[in-house]
């Protein structure tokens, strides 16, 4: 005797559906003795009545029925969204390859030919109800997991949302902050400079002097930058020029006259156009230099990489001299960014984070690579509007 009980609770119910009542009689003892609930029924119409009352775990069905036949009901059951996923199984005496084939087709799993044979008919029950507790296993697992993604989403959207708002409020309070600071911070260096009007000539006061003029001018920019930062949504919202990348090394360059820039190889940079603000773009491009000499052992030339990948102009800048980490080039451009902060290019304060934002806004990027010992590279990638090769 087979253990189904082993895979089903409560016990499953098998709708018998025979217009012979010794059939019915033979397949319901069969049935039960085996330890399933049998419901036998004569006709297709009481079948039907019965599986939207109460639907069972399969059903065994005749063809051959006054009234309404086999086919009928099974067609009449798959077209149910209720009942059209409880398998069903013909019993019948017709043998014939067509009516196995319509069988199939109206939705039928299997198919059982008069006379019928016990063992066979309880394998085969046994077999698709096996099959069902499975699928419905599965269906209860795919719903659970379904849940799970939904709760996921829902989670991760409020997440989203928060981190959305901190860097909001982030924003708020850094133009807050930077604002503030711009009145007291331009009466404290007015009077510094007062203050050094009245001193003597000397070196120590030349000195203290130099030193206040490159402290004054780095609290300035850090006040500009932080600025900057607060509002460059409303900066980037409008910009759309279209400028060509060559003109905007070219006026960096004569904002940097210090430095050499120089093109190792890649494509004609008076073929390569940007879309968005010129005067941002600039500001990103001229620290994006400064920047590389900061890592560099020649502090006065720059070496730069082209190259054109789809839709996009990457600038590679040499480095030679780069002592930070991997971990730490990673987190370089970050606003909170300790390593920058105690790097060799800690004079340039927030500008890095600008420059970042800035790209960011047009499309593009910036990020520090890590390469072997105090190698690396400044990748810069631009947004093309478009390319002309």
């Amino acid at each position: 005797m087979s253990n189904t009980q082993d895979y089903f609770e409560p016990t499953p119910t098998i709708l018998i559906v025979d217009d012979t009542i010794t059939n019915l009689n033979l397949l319901s003892g069969m049935l039960r003795d085996r330890g399933y609930e049998p419901r036998p029924l004569p006709s297709g119409k009481l079948a039907l009545a019965a599986a939207h009352a109460d639907p069972p775990d399969l059903i065994l069905l005749d063809i051959k029925m006054p009234e309404m036949d086999g086919f009928e009901v099974c067609r009449r059951l798959k077209e149910d969204e209720a009942l059209k996923g409880i398998p069903v199984i013909f019993i019948t005496a017709l043998s014939e390859t067509a009516d196995k084939i319509k069988a199939f087709s109206l939705g039928a799993v299997d198919y059982v030919t008069k006379p019928f044979q016990m063992e066979e008919v309880e394998a085969r029950v046994r077999a698709h109800l096996k099959i069902q507790s499975l699928q419905r296993q599965l269906q209860a697992q795919n719903e659970g997991l379904e849940r799970m993604v939904a709760e996921r989403t829902r989670e991760l959207a409020k997440a989203n949302q928060r981190l959305l708002e901190l860097s909001r409020l982030k924003n708020d309070f850094l133009g807050m902050i930077s604002y503030e600071m711009r009145t007291p911070a331009n009466g404290v260096l007015g009077i510094g400079e007062l203050i050094l009007d009245l001193c003597p000539d000397s070196e120590e006061f030349t000195r203290y002097s130099q030193h206040f003029q490159s402290s004054s001018k780095r609290l300035l920019n850090l006040i500009e930058d932080a600025t900057m930062i607060a509002d460059m949504e409303k900066l980037t919202r409008s910009a759309g020029e279209t400028v060509s990348l060559n003109s905007l090394l070219a006026q960096v360059q004569t904002q940097l006259p210090e430095h050499r820039i120089c093109f190792d190889s890649g494509p004609a940079l008076e073929t390569v156009f940007l879309k968005g603000d010129p005067a941002l773009l600039i500001k990103a491009l001229n620290t994006l230099l400064q920047l590389a000499t900061f890592f560099a052992v020649n502090k006065t030339e720059v070496r730069i990489e082209t190259s054109l990948q789809e839709q996009n102009v990457c600038l590679r800048l040499h480095l030679d001299a780069l002592t930070i980490s991997q971990e730490q080039a990673a987190e370089f451009f970050n606003l909170e960014s300790p390593a920058r902060c105690t790097s060799s290019a800690e004079s340039l304060g927030l500008a890095p984070v600008v420059a970042q934002k800035i790209m960011a806004a047009f499309g593009g990027n910036l990020k520090v690579v890590k390469g072997e010992g105090q190698s690396g590279s400044l990748e810069a990638l631009f947004q093309c509007e478009p390319v002309h090769i």
